[in-house]
């Protein structure tokens, strides 16, 4: 059985997931998903020690054989700043070192459209609000929805959706379900 552990990272929320995948009768079962909330006090030093030792805590807790990890958007046009790519670039390098700590070998970094096109069922590319659902369908379990006070979903459960995106991606490529594009 290998472990996968899949992450989404921000710098606000990172949502990660844990699956078991048997490589022989290419298995694939849903462990865990859940998010970490990076703090927001103290310098951006402070912050990334803080975020580290919960992500590394999380892969010993997983004990996980591989990890990937959803590779940095350079620019979201209408969205991004420069102060968002740094801190979004930082917290995202940051898990790749601990990953390589972790490890002792590099993670898989993929980009968001590899994954939605990796994952999707019919000829439109799966958005971040389809993919609970998706990753759900995919899985065969219903998904596990964070709900607010006012019994609204809370936001965290599609970065949790996207950090099991990034794992079943993974598993996929593992599995043969999916083919690494070539580089060009």
């Amino acid at each position: 059985m290998t472990k996968v552990l899949g992450f989404d990272v921000s710098s606000t929320t990172i949502g990660y997931c844990i699956l078991d995948v048997d490589l022989i009768t290419k298995d694939i079962k849903f462990v865990k998903c859940d998010y970490i909330k990076p703090i927001k006090k103290g310098s951006i030093v402070d912050r990334i020690v803080h975020t580290r030792n919960e992500i590394l805590d999380v892969m010993i807790d997983a004990k996980a054989d591989v990890i990937g990890i959803e590779d940095i958007i350079q620019f979201m046009k209408g969205k991004s700043t420069a102060k968002t790519i740094i801190t979004l670039t930082t917290f995202n390098r940051m898990i790749c070192l601990a990953t390589y700590d972790y490890l002792k070998k590099s993670p898989e970094l993929f980009s968001v459209m590899t994954i939605r096109h990796g994952l999707k069922t019919g000829k439109d590319l799966p958005k971040k609000e389809d993919m609970p659902e998706l990753v759900a369908q995919h899985l065969g379990i219903k998904f596990p929805y964070e709900i607010n006070k006012k019994g609204k979903v809370k936001v965290e459960s599609f970065d949790m959706a996207d950090g099991v995106a990034v794992a079943l991606y993974y598993a996929f490529l593992l599995t043969g379900r999916a083919q690494r594009k070539a580089k060009k």
